[in-house]
């Protein structure tokens, strides 16, 4: 029992919550999800006075009447990995749920989540380009030339975003100028005839570079009572709006002002 109580195991313990937290975090998971996960494992071992302290770039995790142990780490980036959350809430309920599993072989399961293998860039492109293709039949762009258009546009698009990402690390940037590449393509393949309206390829195509999914994660911080976090969602999600809407806006002022027109 002594050895359960000890600042080494202790540590280890808020470690290992840490890890956790930051694996969540890094996945796309909400602030609320974070820190509940995060006392939840603490509390399994019965160190009930913790205190922790969630952003979408920070985790901060502190014992707020002992020992005064403190560990804040900083998150540089985040995607979303569905999958991955799902791994890691039903890997904290089996260490909550099992109290002789111990740390070192939790930290080893959860380098396993960190590899475990996801969908391929194969797979993720056909399905975004078929999910944009489609959303413009909606749109009424529903003849073969917008569908086969909008469903190579986005892909594109997709991949000059990642690729930009992994040079700038600035989604807002990165979405401008992913969204600048749509407008264009959409307005070549107007002049081209092609087209009728570059407008449907357009929609069509920025749907799978908006924030909707941090936007809604943000709207349900400021509801749970996580403000900054929420407010700070939220406003990252806006800011990529507008960068879309900057790219895609200027493309087609420019075509306007050379003679375009948008029927």
């Amino acid at each position: 029992m002594k050895d359960k109580f000890s600042p080494d195991n202790k540590k280890n313990i808020l470690r290992l919550s840490l890890f956790i937290g930051e694996l969540m975090l890094i996945n796309g998971a909400e602030t609320y999800r974070v820190e509940d996960t995060i006392i939840r494992i603490c509390k399994s071992r019965n160190f009930n006075h913790i205190n922790v302290f969630t952003s979408p770039t920070t985790i901060i995790i502190s014992d707020y009447r002992f020992d005064g142990y403190t560990f804040m780490r900083s998150i540089k980036s985040r995607s979303i990995d569905l999958n991955k959350i799902s791994m890691l809430n039903n890997f904290s309920r089996k260490f909550v749920a099992n109290k002789e599993l111990s740390v070192q072989d939790a930290i080893r399961e959860l380098k396993e989540i960190i590899h475990a293998p996801s969908y391929s860039h194969l797979v993720v492109n056909f399905w975004t380009g078929i999910g944009s293709a489609f959303f413009a039949a909606l749109l009424e762009g529903n003849n073969l030339y917008t569908f086969i258009s909008t469903f190579i546009t986005s892909i594109l698009a997709v991949m000059i975003y990642n690729k930009i990402m992994k040079v700038s690390n600035i989604p807002a940037f990165a979405s401008l100028v992913a969204s600048t590449f749509i407008a264009f393509i959409g307005v070549i393949l107007t002049q081209l005839n092609i087209l009728l309206t570059p407008g449907m390829l357009i929609v069509g195509s920025i749907m799978p570079l908006l924030p909707g999914v941090s936007f809604i994660k943000g709207t349900r911080d400021l509801i749970s009572g996580d403000l900054i976090s929420g407010v700070s969602r939220a406003f990252d999600a806006g800011i990529t709006a507008i960068s879309i809407a900057c790219g895609v806006g200027i493309i087609l002022d420019i075509w306007l002002r050379l003679g375009g027109n948008l029927p």
